[in-house]
């Protein structure tokens, strides 16, 4: 009878690669599916702009994102007036479209819209589009006190009126929620913004802005919140409140009034606006 050769060292060590690449792609493939649950099995939900909310109303943007295939429009008409150091006030018609690439990622187009700026020259025009992608880490763990964490990256074009071009300036921003005693959501975000200075250069800055808001009655919140965007010789802040009305699941209507805190911020900043979810 003849026997089976012996395995060399080298068959070995193939058979063992063999089982460590199998090994990678299936936890690979795991990996994706616990974190992206569209891989496996879509489920259908109704358009709501309850959760995850529209961002526009206050100055933080949530951690959370559109489910796959949901989109909304939001929009913004705002009002800044003249700031203490003669910077001119302007009136804009800001706006966001949001949808929902997969349930974790959501791609974004914004911009400030149509500009009216009450310069010497009454500028006007369009203002830069802005490209943004928001990607949903992970949720909130109340038991641990962690919470629910997202990333936005963005990248403001120079598609603009020939006044409002001011170069690529791109952005990064880490945003959490957070769930507060007493039903209040806590939201704030944590990132850098660029800017161009009078010498033409860019400057970056780092940027903070959160918001406390709590449901005082049925579909009727309330918030306070604020921002702070600082760099050497450069500082912007504010702070104020506002209100959101939901009359119904898919539509939300929103108003925001803040003070600025210093002299290169508007002294006042208001906005009226709207979302509406599909």
């Amino acid at each position: 009878m003849i026997k089976d050769p012996k395995p060399s060292c080298s068959n070995i060590k193939k058979m063992m690669k063999a089982l460590l690449l199998g090994g990678a792609r299936l936890t690979c493939v795991a990996l994706l599916c616990w974190h992206f649950p569209c891989y496996t099995e879509p489920m259908p939900q109704t358009a709501s702009i309850q959760f995850p909310g529209a961002d526009l109303a206050n100055f933080p943007n949530s951690a959370f994102t559109l489910p796959q295939g949901r989109a909304y429009i939001e929009l913004s008409p705002n009002y800044s007036s003249q700031s203490a150091n003669d910077i001119p006030a302007q009136f804009s018609g800001a706006y966001l479209l949001r949808y929902g690439l997969i349930d974790t990622v959501e791609l974004r187009l914004l911009s400030n819209g149509y500009t009216i700026i009450d310069d010497n020259n009454e500028t006007k025009g369009m203002s830069p589009q802005t490209f943004d992608l928001k990607w949903h880490v992970m949720d909130e763990h109340e038991d641990s006190f962690l919470p629910a964490v997202g990333v936005e990256v963005s990248l403001q074009t120079d598609w603009a009126s020939p006044a409002f071009k001011s170069g690529i300036q791109p952005a990064l921003s880490l945003n959490f929620d957070q769930t507060l005693p007493f039903d209040t959501a806590f939201e704030y975000n944590l990132g850098f913004v660029t800017q161009p200075t009078a010498s033409g250069s860019t400057q970056y800055q780092l940027a903070l802005s959160w918001a406390l808001q709590r449901e005082v009655i049925d579909d009727v919140a309330v918030f306070v919140n604020g921002y702070t965007n600082t760099a050497n010789g450069l500082s912007t802040s504010a702070m104020g409140g506002g209100m959101q009305w939901t009359p119904v699941q898919r539509v939300a209507v929103f108003t925001n009034i803040a003070a600025g805190l210093t002299v290169s911020t508007p002294s006042v900043f208001a906005l009226l606006g709207f979302a509406v979810a599909f």
